[in-house]
């Protein structure tokens, strides 16, 4: 136990914040996966949060942090590699070493696993903050990426990495290194919505499954190039973090076809953009997971990629696609073959012949 979180204990074991709310001196301990010890009554108090804050709970229970372990995606996933380490994280109320009860499992990432519980509930500061039946300890760490950096970032749990970790997400990383290193996560995925008191932070947690969120991340655009190609430019914009992030099943596809008279495919082409990994040597010879490309789009850095169609496109108008995909497998670097769960269409057009 850290001496931070001691202090901390002993303060609200002590009464001392009562019924109001109060500011934390120093950064607490912020949300995390399990193995942490969690609660035998997880479901009890998560109940708890949900008759007060109804229209709160409301929104967590349309996203995919509450179906984080009723995702059918995840769940196939799981069914490959049942390991303690995805369950930690989907499922973080519950024993990851086992199947989590239903109960447990249908809490997902609950209101508990970020705030706490009933005995005291860290939260972020606000203006005016009134009273409350808790103790709260308000803590700016809570209204920085800090708060989500560690259930977005971590290596692959693979012992043979232990000296030499390797990212499978590093959206907490790929943040600090961007130009919106000062905006927090919730600025994008926690929106401030309702109005006067009711005005508070969206927990439905808009994010990879947002068609609207996805489509307002990136500027879109193609044209013709030489020589029977297409050119499409992708910009990002007010995004602090790669073009997908987070989960290695993630890609950008592009494509384009040449179409003909009879609505036939005169010819295609396609590019996958997204993170690789195969395998490489370690430091005493042996055959270690490593990463072998990552062409994602970076955080203020367009990316333009050509595609080659062929002298075919003479004469013919081009159709186009940018879709942003959730894939069941890992992208190998020797094939961009892979069983597609769902897509979200950011952009597409038709080029009419020159």
């Amino acid at each position: 136990m850290t001496s931070g979180r001691a202090v901390l204990l002993a303060t609200l074991a002590s009464g001392l914040f009562g019924l109001a709310a109060a500011q934390s001196a120093e950064p607490t301990k912020m949300p995390g996966p399990a193995p942490a010890p969690r609660r035998t009554n997880a479901a009890e108090e998560n109940s708890r949060c949900e008759g007060c804050h109804a229209d709160i709970a409301a929104e967590w229970r349309t996203s995919l942090h509450k179906k984080a372990h009723e995702d059918p995606a995840y769940l196939r996933a799981l069914a490959i590699e049942p390991l303690p380490f995805c369950r930690g994280c989907h499922a973080p109320e519950a024993d990851p070493n086992q199947d989590p009860p239903p109960a447990l499992g249908a809490l997902g990432v609950a209101c508990i696993s970020c705030h706490g519980d009933s005995t005291h509930v860290l939260a972020a500061p606000r203006e005016n903050p009134g009273k409350a039946p808790h103790a709260i300890v308000r803590s700016s760490a809570f209204a920085s990426a800090s708060a989500c950096a560690n259930c977005h970032e971590f290596s692959f749990p693979d012992p043979e990495r232990r000296f030499t970790p390797l990212f499978m997400q590093s959206t907490a990383s790929e943040h600090r290194a961007s130009a919106f290193a000062g905006v927090s996560c919730a600025e994008c995925h926690m929106p401030l919505v309702g109005e006067g008191a009711a005005r508070h932070r969206s927990h439905v947690f808009p994010a990879s499954r947002d068609p609207a969120l996805l489509r307002a991340s990136a500027r879109i655009t193609a044209s013709r190039g030489d020589a029977g190609t297409v050119v499409v430019r992708i910009e990002p914009l007010a995004v602090g973090h790669a073009l997908p992030t987070g989960d290695l099943f993630r890609r950008l596809a592009i494509r384009a076809e040449a179409v003909g008279a009879e609505h036939n495919v005169l010819a295609e082409d396609a590019r996958y953009l997204s993170r690789r990994f195969g395998r490489g040597k370690g430091r005493d010879g042996r055959s270690i997971k490593v990463l072998t490309g990552d062409d994602r789009v970076m955080p203020g850095a367009p990316s333009v990629v050509t595609l080659a169609l062929g002298e075919k496109t003479k004469g013919a108008p081009i159709r186009w696609q940018v879709a942003y995909e959730r894939v069941e497998h890992p992208i190998e670097e020797s094939s961009d073959e892979a069983v597609v769960e769902g897509e979200v269409i950011l952009a597409e057009g038709t080029l009419a012949p020159p």
